[in-house]
Parts: C-alpha cells; structure tokens; sequence
C-alpha cells in the first residue's frame, strides 16, 4: 500500500498559482513584478484556430535583468520573449502561441520564466476551454446564482506571503435575457471581489478580480484558507457559489542570506504514517516527531489536512536541538477502501515555510 498511495500522494500534493493582477494588488518578484501570471482564454472554439496571448514583465529593481529562457509544459504552447536587457523602470514581453488543434477539452498549460537575478523560475499559466460546439451559457456556467451563472466553485490565487496580495480573475455570466445590476457584499475579510461596471448585459459574461490581501487579514491567517462572498444581482442577494482559496504562509523577504541558514531546520523522523488494515468507523491515532536542527527556534502555525476526519494536535515551539511531538487523530466513519490524508504545515522554517506529511490506512 505505501508504494501505490506515496505515488498518489504526488498528484495530491497542494500545487498553487497566483492569478492575474490588476491594480492594487501585487505581483512583486523582487526585482520583476508582471501585470499577469495566468491567462485564461475563457471559453474558445476549435474552428477559431490559435490563440494567442501576452504577459508583460516590469523591471522594478536598480539594475538591467534578462529574460533568459522560457519552458512551457506542452508543444501545442509556443513562447517569444523579449531577448535584449530590461533596464529598470521597462518592460519586456512574454507572448504565447496556443495552438488549439488537440481536441476540444479543457487546458492549463504552465510556462516556466527564467530571469536573471530570480533564485527561482516565474511559473505563468495559461488555460481555458475548447469546444468543437457551441453550448448555450447556461451549460458552460452550470453554477446558478439567481439571473448569474458561475463556471466553477472553487478557485485559488495561489500561495501568498504575509504582508502581500494576489488575485485571480474569475467569469460570471449573465443567463438571463435581461440586464442585471450587480454588487458584491458579505466578503470574507481580506477579500475583494470587483469588475468593470456595475451592469451585466443579458445572454453575456463578465470578468471579476477576486483579491485576497493578508494586509487586511491581521496576521492571523495561516495555511489554506477560504473565503466567501455574496452577490446582490437585481436586487436580491444570493450567497455566490464559489468559493476563493489561498495558501497564506510565512514571509521572509526582509531576511538576509545569513539569518535565513540561521534559522528554524526541522527533521522529521519520517514523513508517512501508516496505520495499516481497519473497521469502518475505527478512530486512529498516531503521532510525527520532529527535531530542530536550526538555530531558530521553530514553529508549526497551521496544519491542514487533505481530507475528512482527520485532527491534529501541534507541538508547542521547538527549541535548537530539542524535539517536540505532532500528534494525529483520525475518525475514519463514512470512508471506506485505500485512503492517503495529506497533512500539509505552515512553518517559520525558511527552508521548509511549507511541509508535507502523510497519513495512510485502509478501511475495510
């Protein structure tokens, strides 16, 4: 069972991208921040032929910087970019080709940006669907909210810093065959949902930006958290049936090289448990022990679990070469069959801001 469900755990892993910004969010890379990082060309015909698109990368830092590579994930996605320095204060380009000729089915394609400068690539996205038929809008925004529509429940802006911002853009359609007035209210703190105008003309879509700001959430949001928002739509209010996620974690910008290998390092003894053969409805428990080989003293700030039933207790703050104890309880009513829970930490490891763990059983 370890092997199979170790290779499942690969797919499970929390993968996030921050989405497109607009103004008053941020984007920041350091010295290169981008007026997008995912492109979605929405909903587009095979008979419409290749679509393309264009990220544009600022230079905000002192000195010039140069596009140097640029990967994509799939050949039907074919980058150009621009070759010569960036002096600060410009702007370079990043354009992409979509071939759209593999079928009608829905893409997420990643192109990775390699930036002199960057200690890690700029992952950008691009995606959308294709169809080889027209449906109406209320097949393609199944997700009814009073005279609106919504495609998907849930969307992530991906992993944020403390102290910063990222949004993501999201369509909502009008299925109506009228024009609706629309507000958005009942926002989780720390969210922003706006578009362009107030009006949704009838039998169309709109684009929203939906902004989590961890400047307005206090500091006291850790790991993956959800936010919510109502919509008025013709005067009526309707709870919107999506929900907008984020990966909150540590932020170490203002450290410098030397206090980041300074500080917290945690070891664990092992990172799967595995609670073997069980009865439905069994609880379990199990425990992770981990030591601190850093110099900083180290903390857990949050741990989520991938799925149902699963609770865990936290270690109190590990001291230099101390070791302290995560403990696991598992309720396993209503499961049944193989199951890998992913444990994911929020920590204030530099190295290690985002550890995961993983807890495996079987209910028979």
């Amino acid at each position: 069972m370890r092997k199979s469900l170790l290779c499942i755990a690969a797919l499970l892993l929390p993968v996030f991208f921050a989405g497109s910004l607009r103004a008053g969010a941020q984007n920041d890379f350091g010295t290169v921040s981008f007026d997008k990082i995912v492109h979605d060309f929405g909903d587009i015909m095979i008979a419409d032929g290749p679509q393309k698109c264009v990220f544009r990368m600022k230079n905000v830092g002192t000195a010039p910087v140069v596009i140097y590579r640029v990967v994509t994930s799939c050949g039907c996605t074919e980058p150009e970019w621009t070759e010569a320095p960036i002096r600060p204060g410009e702007s370079g380009e990043i354009s992409v080709l979509f071939t759209n000729d593999q079928g009608p089915y829905p893409f997420d394609k990643s192109v990775t940006v390699y930036v002199s400068d960057q200690p890690k690539p700029i992952v950008l996205k691009v995606r959308g669907v294709a169809h080889d038929k027209v449906r109406s809008l209320s097949e393609l925004f199944p997700l009814a909210c009073g005279p609106l529509g919504f495609r998907e429940g849930k969307v992530s802006v991906g992993q944020i810093e403390q102290g910063l911002a990222r949004s993501v853009e999201i369509e909502v359609a009008n299925t109506s065959g009228r024009d609706v007035e629309v507000e958005f209210t009942d926002m989780t703190p720390g969210l922003n949902v706006s578009m362009s105008g107030a009006v949704i003309p009838a039998k169309s879509k709109v684009r929203l930006v939906c902004t989590v700001d961890t400047r307005l959430t206090e500091g006291i949001q850790w790991g993956k958290v959800p936010f919510g928002f109502s919509v008025m739509a013709a005067g009526k209010r309707y709870t919107a049936p999506v929900t907008v996620e984020a990966l909150i974690k540590e932020n170490f910008s203002d450290l410098t090289e030397q206090q980041k290998r300074a500080g917290a390092l945690p070891q664990f003894e092992y990172s799967s448990l595995e609670l073997g053969l069980v009865d439905a409805g069994a609880v379990l428990a199990g425990k992770f022990t981990v030591k601190n080989i850093g110099k900083d003293t180290f903390r857990i700030y949050k741990a989520d679990a991938s799925e149902p039933g699963l609770t865990v207790s936290l270690p109190e703050p590990v001291p230099y070469g101390e070791s302290g104890t995560l403990e696991v309880r598992v309720d396993t009513s209503g499961q049944s069959g193989e199951v890998l829970n992913v444990v994911t930490l929020i920590t204030n490891s530099p190295s290690r801001p985002i550890i995961n763990l993983f807890v495996m059983y079987t209910v028979r």
